[in-house]
């Protein structure tokens, strides 16, 4: 869990980074919803009253999806009016919901009756496969948009809401990490694959298609530090602390050489892993994508050299990717915002982090008058 303070000046499009920390679950642990709850307490208690509280989550906490639906018009022929718009949007949302609630609740590990829609959003409008803004006054016989829906267990999220308003703040819930990254990539109009690596899992996405085209597989950084653990007989911590030694460049000799042969072996597991990965997106051209490395492994020694001298098969890549790590700096450059202190943000999430930065200064969306008339007609399923 990352935490980070920041002051944002919108008119400017300037951004001061202050303080970054993050919270460790113990070695083998993993945080409950109650965990989770307590420190955002404690991190709310410290920040002043000007502060802007950004709130990123991904399962077991929140899950997000990204769904096309479409319906067939009874009358295509006829004109769509903003009655029949609602009414479309309002049958829509109660199906898709429907669907996708087993689903979701599964992933989760809840009762369907625990699960809640916190969010749903809607976008690119469609008329027979055309994309318009906005489909009042068009005719057609299937229409059919794109939601952006996210859920989370019912007490969890209640409990979440009431933390904010206990200081004078603002409070931005951001929902998954994926579809953040899908919103702020497609509009950047970024190309390629991006892998992060994080403590247990490593996910791997295609850049401007992050929900739909998204695979993830149990390696994480913790994999290294049980291995050296197990080699040496030594315990976690002793082997967490091993592995930063040898990370930051503090160990020689035959400890040097007997680790490189050891972890060799396994950051070829992880290289195979983010290859099977990318073979199960859609097919798709990938002639002269990139290959982007993310998350606190990417200095990891041998890490990159490994990437790069793999023999990917063509049914990976067309032909041989660049391999190199996310500059998380191209993002602010993209969008022409100034950012102070970047390069201290050290906490596990800050690419996550740095795109829910970048999102807020992202323009509108064009599709407000749509979001409105979703918002007021899903109330009830809140």
């Amino acid at each position: 869990m990352a935490a980070l303070e920041a002051d944002f000046n919108f008119d400017d499009k300037k951004i001061k980074l202050r303080n970054n920390s993050e919270f460790l679950a113990s070695a083998g642990g993993f945080f409950s919803m109650e965990d989770a709850l307590n420190h955002l307490s404690k991190i709310t208690q410290a920040a002043s009253k000007n502060t802007s509280l950004i709130f990123l989550f991904e399962k077991p906490f929140l899950k997000s999806t990204l769904s096309a639906f479409s319906i067939i018009r009874e009358k295509p022929l006829d004109l769509i009016d903003e009655g029949e718009l609602e009414n479309v949007i309002l049958n829509l949302a109660w199906r898709l919901y429907d669907r996708e609630r087993p689903i979701v609740s599964k992933v989760l590990g809840i009762s369907e009756f625990d699960l809640i829609l916190t969010s749903s959003k809607i976008k690119d409008p469609r008329i027979d496969g055309r994309k318009i803004l906005n489909p009042i006054g068009f005719a057609g016989r299937r229409l059919g948009f794109t939601f952006e829906n996210t859920y989370s267990q019912k007490d969890f999220w209640e409990k979440l809401t009431k933390i904010p308003r206990r200081f004078k703040g603002e409070a931005n819930f951001l929902v998954e990490n994926n579809l953040v990254f899908d919103k702020v990539f497609s509009l950047l109009g970024e190309k390629g694959i991006l892998v992060e690596i994080g403590l247990e899992e490593t996910h791997v996405g295609q850049l401007g298609n992050f929900l739909k085209n998204s695979e993830s597989f149990n390696w994480g950084e913790e994999n290294i530090t049980k291995l050296i653990a197990k080699n040496f007989s030594i315990p976690l911590e002793a082997a967490r602390d091993l592995k930063n030694r040898y990370q930051a460049g503090h160990l020689s000799g035959h400890s040097l050489r007997y680790l490189e042969r050891v972890l060799l072996s396994e950051l070829r597991i992880l290289i195979e892993g983010v290859s099977l990965a990318i073979k199960n997106f859609t097919a798709e051209d990938t002639k002269g994508w990139n290959l982007y490395l993310s998350g606190s492994l990417v200095d990891f020694p041998k890490l990159l050299e490994c990437f790069q001298g793999h023999p990917w098969s063509r049914t990976v890549f067309k032909r041989r990717p660049t391999i190199e790590p996310y500059q998380k700096e191209k993002i602010f450059d993209k969008i022409n915002v100034a950012v102070d202190g970047l390069e201290n943000l050290t906490c596990l999430d800050s690419l996550a982090l740095t795109v829910a930065m970048a999102e807020l200064f992202l323009p509108e969306s064009p599709y407000h008058e749509l979001n409105k008339i979703l918002k007021r007609r899903i109330k009830w399923l809140k």
